[in-house]
């Protein structure tokens, strides 16, 4: 039998080339839609909603585009004054007092997210170890602009200070949609996923 020639051999090396691209672009994907859920399912099974009630939102998370400008980080949350709170997830009490006049807890959690509660008159204390779930003080009236007898803001952050990410709380609960978006040359995931204006969009 004659052996084939160089021509023929050069055929052979690109198609094998070609399916192999091919299988390894289809990994890639495969990859993609078996970690992407898995990612959402880490960050999100993690927190439960600040109510026992469940998250019923009056005001909608709308950051500014600009850090100076206004805008409402966070979510309005409807509640009754005396309404238990609780921690989204687990963490330690990073702040327990009053800022403005009106009463807030802040939670640490991992990955320097950091969850905020107000009003809340607070039955925790700086320093204190939280479980998921576990109730951090009680409902208190008087949110501005708060259109029922009481509202919880609800706000969540990644970093302090001038570094603060503000993110969409109800992301935690997987309340938003994830997706990927393309930046620059990269894919990345919608970030936080808690979403910004452009990142997540609510369901």
């Amino acid at each position: 039998m004659t052996p084939p020639g160089p021509g023929l051999r050069g055929l052979h090396s690109r198609a094998l080339r070609a399916a192999l691209t091919v299988l390894a672009e289809l990994l890639v994907v495969a990859l993609l839609v078996w970690l992407i859920p898995a990612l959402a399912w880490a960050e999100t099974g993690r927190f439960v909603a600040p109510l026992a009630s469940g998250p019923a939102v009056v005001r909608k998370f709308d950051p500014p585009r600009q850090r100076w400008e206004p805008g409402h980080r966070g979510v309005d949350l409807a509640t009754s004054p005396g309404a238990a709170v609780r921690a989204a997830g687990a963490g330690r009490v990073r702040f327990a007092g009053v800022v403005a006049g009106r009463p807030v807890v802040s939670i640490q959690h991992l990955g320097e997210l950091i969850t905020t509660y107000e009003p809340v008159r607070a039955s925790v204390r700086q320093g204190q170890s939280v479980r998921r779930g576990e109730v951090i003080g009680v409902a208190v009236a008087g949110h501005p602009g708060c259109p029922v007898a009481a509202c919880l803001h609800w706000g969540a952050r990644r970093g302090s200070a001038r570094s603060a990410v503000y993110l969409n709380p109800m992301g935690l609960l997987g309340a938003v949609r994830v997706r990927l978006k393309p930046v620059g040359d990269d894919l990345t995931l919608a970030d936080g996923l808690a979403g910004g204006r452009r990142e997540a969009v609510p369901h």
